[in-house]
């Protein structure tokens, strides 16, 4: 225990004013004249006492108010701990009171009903009130206090604190800056709630503090401010970011910052003893956010824990600026179903919509597009049922796309609420010319399904037949098919392996049983193959199937969003070649043999790539001899939508993306040239970057794209045309207002390391804890009103009648004054 003002102990000879008053004003005898003397004296000896006790009783409680009321303003405090009862110990200590106070009621009621003398009834009243308090209070020693210490001597977890309030403060201002600290409540960001609660403490701190800001926008090195000004300055300059980094790296920060200059403190003291020098501030972290659990790192092991569990002088406050269960409604996801469209064909936008705590039935949601006017055009609008927490996916389309290359878009709530960020979402869509595509089949006819799939998918593939290879171009296309080639020529494999290094896309099916598997084992091709074909063979069960390794390959999840999956994967299988994976190649399905026979393989190689089928994509006129995926009897919609899924693969579509979340690093592919390239980067906010991209390079990294909105890259030239362009959206974690537990806080801060208020009263309270331990004022302060009533109790207990007795039965000093001299009786 330590105390604030230890000088004010001085007061406890305040104490002695009681026993001096009662020696001064002390009862003088009075001589009287009454007759039947011994009646008189025997009842006066019974009440002198009666009287001697309770006078005793009386100067200790007041004594006891004089001593509380000094210790009180000395302001005790104890380290910090749970000092509250627990329930338990609660309602024993009740048990006990109301166990003493119903025996003493029922004794004193049986001994009054039955024929004791009213003196006798009084005795025994006098003896069972001071045996039952000297019960009841060993019982509450034994049952209640001894519990109760030795559960709080548990919880102690540090010393109590040094108790100088008049050291200066070094204090960490961290901010929370993320986008849910945008949500409204009367009128109030939760980041105007926080910088309130700051600027306010800040004014408070004590003269001689230093104070350093800090936030979640960025990892800059937390430095302290020259003056409370410039941190005032600073904190009124916060703004909310897109980009967060977790709170626990930020207080870690915090901690280090601490560390250093503590350091650098002690070493300044260089001509005091080392174990002697002392820190001249009190260090504290405060962090002010609204508690959403996506604001933190959760899970695993956390190195803050364990830095502030080694660095103890560093105190952490948590100030929960948050609103708990926040009605919102949000746009959580907004995709293209293909980010990169056909001209002339249809694109297909998806959002998902989730409401939280809110009573609207219905949200209006709208779809704007700009396709290269500058303006933002309503294209649609629905009308969706919202239930709590329930995620509601939109489809908006088709939409036909005549614009481009480049376009713009939004889906947005018609209705606002509290939190504007999350009511809009952006995307964009690159508009190119259909794809490519040479079938080189080894006899035209086994081109058909194929090229008919193509081209119900609009595409227009040319043919061609082997012997023609050498004669083509094929750098006038994007993809070209190998349908069931029984061999090449060297210089043709070449000529192949460098169309894939060149960044094309080689689609190679095995579907056929004049295939050479000699020459797909040659140099040439095994440069690029994903597999080396080694025999063919049929089920011996008549039907096999393909089972999808790969979930997450393009093709494979694109299939998935259109719940075709189960279909691919119930397609019969006659006939296929067993495949040997080749060095770097990923299998991405299997046949559900006993050797796991790849089915679909991939193989990057230069910036292309390469898949191979090992089963037939025709029919032959044999419509039972390899499988029925091209079957007009099978599942057509799969065989259409593996075809036009493939090929956007092989021709890289699938890896376009142009819409981003806040955070991600923004990558266009774009044309390499001979020279480097320079372009204009036009921003959100009309802000603009100028970008270079090296000779011979196809991809364009875009850094620090974090402003939430619409991008469009140009040529740096007079004419300005658009190259491409991207979207960024903020995280949709920004929309969960999932709030951190304790335990979770417990875990990564550490249990008691931190402490968590909600106003800058509580914050108050929980600094003096931290600073001072725990206050005693408030306990002693109870406890002198209880002795208070007690004592007022006792001093009018003197002057009341026994129950049971006449007037002429009391003793003239029970009705005398305490101040005025009793009568003594005596003999004449």
């Amino acid at each position: 225990m330590t105390l604030l003002h230890p000088a004010i102990l001085l007061g406890l000879g305040l104490a002695a004013i009681p026993v001096i008053l009662h020696l001064l004003l002390r009862q003088k005898p009075k001589k009287l004249l009454f007759p039947a003397l011994r009646l008189i004296q025997n009842r006066r000896k019974q009440n002198v006492r009666r009287m001697r006790i309770r006078h005793l009783l009386l100067l200790l409680l007041r004594i006891a108010i004089i001593a509380l009321f000094v210790f009180a303003i000395a302001r005790p405090s104890v380290p910090a701990a749970d000092y509250t009862p627990s329930l338990s110990e609660t309602l024993t200590f009740l048990g006990i009171v109301l166990f003493a106070v119903a025996a003493y009621y029922v004794l004193s009621h049986l001994w009054r009903s039955s024929e004791m003398p009213a003196h006798a009834v009084q005795t025994r009243q006098t003896n069972l009130r001071g045996r039952l308090v000297a019960a009841a209070v060993l019982l509450t020693l034994l049952a209640v206090l001894w519990p109760y210490q030795r559960r709080v001597a548990a919880e102690l977890k540090s010393p109590t604190p040094a108790g100088d309030i008049s050291l200066p403060v070094a204090g960490v201002f961290l901010f929370d800056t993320s986008l849910s600290m945008e949500y409204q409540q009367e009128s109030k960001t939760r980041l105007d709630v926080a910088r309130e609660i700051a600027l306010t403490h800040l004014s408070d701190l004590p003269s001689g503090s230093r104070v350093a800001v800090a936030d979640v926008g960025n990892d800059h090195p937390i430095l302290f401010q020259s003056t409370l000004a410039g941190a005032k300055t600073r904190i009124e300059a916060l703004e909310l970011r897109a980009v967060r980094i977790p709170l626990n790296d930020r207080i870690r920060a915090a901690v280090r910052l601490h560390e250093d200059d503590r350091k650098r403190t002690l070493a300044e003291q260089g001509a005091v003893a080392e174990d002697q020098r002392t820190d001249r501030y009190l260090r504290r972290v405060y962090v002010l956010t609204d508690m959403s659990r996506s604001a933190w790192r959760v899970g695993g092991t956390s190195r803050l824990a364990a830095d502030l569990e080694r660095l103890k002088s560093v105190n952490v406050f948590i100030i929960d600026v948050g609103e708990s269960n926040p009605p919102n409604t949000a746009i959580t996801r907004v995709a293209p179903l293909r980010p990169r469209v056909t001209s002339g064909g249809n694109a297909f936008i998806r959002a998902t919509v989730t409401g939280v705590g809110r009573t609207e039935e219905e949200q209006i949601v709208e779809l704007l597009m700009d396709e290269g006017t500058g303006r933002l055009m309503k294209a649609d609008q629905q009308s969706i049922p919202l239930a709590d927490d329930a995620p509601q996916i939109v489809e908006f389309g088709p939409l036909p796309m005549n614009g481009g290359p480049i376009v713009h878009g939004q889906v947005q709530l018609v209705s606002s609420d509290p939190l504007p960020f999350d009511d809009v979402r952006y995307f964009t869509l690159q508009v190119r010319p259909p794809i490519r595509i040479l079938s080189i089949p080894a006899n035209i006819e086994d081109a058909d399904e194929w090229n008919l799939a193509l081209k119900v998918e609009g595409y227009e593939p040319k043919t061609i037949r082997p012997e023609n290879l050498s004669r083509e171009t094929l750098s006038e296309y994007e993809v070209v098919c190998l349908i069931n080639v029984p061999s090449l020529k060297d210089e043709e494999w070449f000529k192949l392996g460098q169309f894939v290094q060149q960044g094309g896309g080689l689609g190679v099916f095995l579907g056929s049983r004049e295939i050479k598997s000699f020459n797909y084992a040659r140099d040439e091709p095994q440069a690029f193959l994903p597999g080396l074909p080694q025999v063919h063979t049929s089920s011996k069960s008549g039907v096999q199937f393909l089972r999808v390794t790969n979930e997450q390959h393009p093709v494979m999840q694109a299939m998935a969003e259109e719940d075709l999956i189960g279909l691919i994967e119930s397609i019969d299988i006659m006939r296929y070649w067993r495949v040997e994976p080749t060095e770097g190649a990923a299998v991405i399905a299997e046949y559900n043999d006993d050797r796991h026979t790849p089915a679909l393989l991939e193989r990057m190689h230069g910036q292309g790539r390469v898949m191979m089928f090992t089963t037939a994509v025709d029919l032959k006129g044999h419509q039972w001899e390899w499988n029925l995926l091209p079957s007009p009897s099978g599942p057509v919609f799969t065989f259409l939508a593996f075809a036009d899924e493939m090929v956007r693969h092989l021709a890289q579509d699938s890896d376009v993306h142009l819409t981003y979340d806040a955070g991600e690093q923004p990558v266009l592919r774009l044309e390499a040239a001979d020279e480097p390239q320079a372009f204009l980067l036009q921003q959100p906010e009309f802000r603009q970057a100028r970008l270079t991209l090296p000779a011979g390079e196809t991809l364009l990294r875009i850094p620090d794209a974090d402003e939430i909105g619409a991008y469009i890259l140009k040529q740096q030239a007079e004419d300005g045309a658009t190259i491409s362009g991207f979207s960024v959206n903020p995280p949709a974690s920004e929309s969960d207002f999932t709030r951190a537990s304790v335990e979770e806080l417990d875990t990564i801060i550490g249990e008691g390391r931190y402490q968590l208020a909600q106003s800058i009263g509580e914050l108050q309270e929980n600094i003096n804890i931290a600073d001072l331990g725990r206050e005693l004022f408030p306990l002693i302060l109870v406890v002198v009103v209880l002795i208070f009533c007690g004592e007022h109790f006792m001093a009018n207990w003197f002057y009341d009648d026994e129950p049971g007795t006449s007037p002429s039965d009391v003793s003239w000093e029970s009705k005398m004054p305490e101040s005025r001299p009793q009568p003594v009786l005596e003999a004449t």
